[in-house]
């Protein structure tokens, strides 16, 4: 019985322990307001000193009846209960106040070179260099993902960051991309490729897009049709190349604050059918990762490349040796 206790006892004080990190990680999570924010301040109780309000450089707001603020560092929560505490002393039947964030100026990248979307972007939480690469509007036809430029802001100011953002995509894994921060400058520039072609399409103007990356004959930017299907998506892009992975294929869906991801099995799906339907939407992103090699295929690519390099080399030593004699 006591054995029990104790045991009960251990596992309350985990899920407590628990409880608690999560809530630490939640915290900090929380936005804090910064400098050029746009703030909607509410009472329900007194709605005529209702305000929106945009965060000053020096970190302050003004506000009817109390004047001047600091907002600057505080989190929603924080700020209501500072305001409520100074309106407190010339209104006591004010006790509560609604504080929104209408614009999150304070943390935002620019986007600038091939993108069909240029300009400023604000973010609650700057989320990864793909992400808002589509925010922009993707990248257009003469973009050259392989040389994706960040530029640094704030402390960093000036450093530089390369990207093969294009290899990346091409083997299916985002998650080695390098965090952005405030005030970074994102460039995509024009492909050599580009400049002086013919019959290259001009980048989309609206956002009904799709993009597709990886082991495809013709990787890009494809004009969204109505009701396209994932099996038409590919074949509209040339199709898989022979070193393609197509058991896992990943969609990352674009949705209004973050995306998701889901994997599909084209093998499987083609043949099963299952689901009935996957439907493309606007900015999604398709990524058909490399098949990996199995060992002897491996061996065999290391024998077949060592082959020629043992003969030249032997040639090579037969010419010396006759040459001596």
């Amino acid at each position: 019985m006591f054995k029990v206790k104790k045991v009960m006892l251990k596992s309350g004080f985990f899920f407590i322990a628990l409880f608690l990190i999560t809530g630490v990680f939640l915290f900090s999570q929380e936005y804090t307001i910064g400098p050029g924010d746009l703030i909607s301040i509410n009472f329900w109780q007194q709605p005529d000193l209702n305000s929106i309000v945009k965060v000053r450089l020096d970190g302050r707001i003004s506000l009817p009846v109390i004047g001047e603020i600091m907002a600057v560092g505080l989190t929603t929560s924080d700020l209501s209960r500072k305001i409520v505490e100074n309106i407190s002393f010339y209104n006591k039947n004010i006790s509560q106040s609604t504080v929104v964030i209408m614009e999150y100026n304070s943390r935002k990248v620019f986007v600038q070179g091939q993108v069909n979307q240029p300009g400023k972007y604000s973010f609650e939480f700057i989320p990864d260099l793909w992400e808002v690469i589509r925010e922009a509007g993707g990248p257009t036809e003469a973009a050259d993902l392989s040389a994706v430029k960040i530029i640094r802001g704030g402390e960093e100011s000036g450093k530089t960051i390369m990207v093969n953002l294009a290899k990346m995509l091409e083997k299916g894994d985002l998650s080695k991309l390098p965090p952005l921060k405030i005030g970074d400058t994102i460039e995509i520039p024009r492909s050599i490729m580009s400049y002086g072609a013919e019959g290259i399409a001009p980048g989309y103007t609206g956002r009904n897009i799709y993009y597709i990356y990886g082991q495809v004959l013709r990787p890009g930017v494809f004009a969204l049709e109505e009701k396209l299907d994932i099996l038409d998506a590919i074949v509209l892009a040339g199709g898989p190349t022979s070193a393609a992975n197509l058991k896992d294929v990943k969609v990352l869906i674009k949705g209004a604050v973050y995306s998701s991801v889901v994997k599909v099995d084209i093998e499987k799906y083609s043949s099963s059918g299952r689901p009935s339907r996957l439907e493309i939407h606007s900015e999604d992103t398709i990524i058909i990762p490399e098949r990996k090699s199995s060992f002897l295929s491996r061996l065999w690519g290391f024998g077949r490349d060592i082959v020629p390099l043992s003969t030249a080399i032997i040639g090579l030593y037969l010419l010396v040796d006759r040459l001596s004699e």
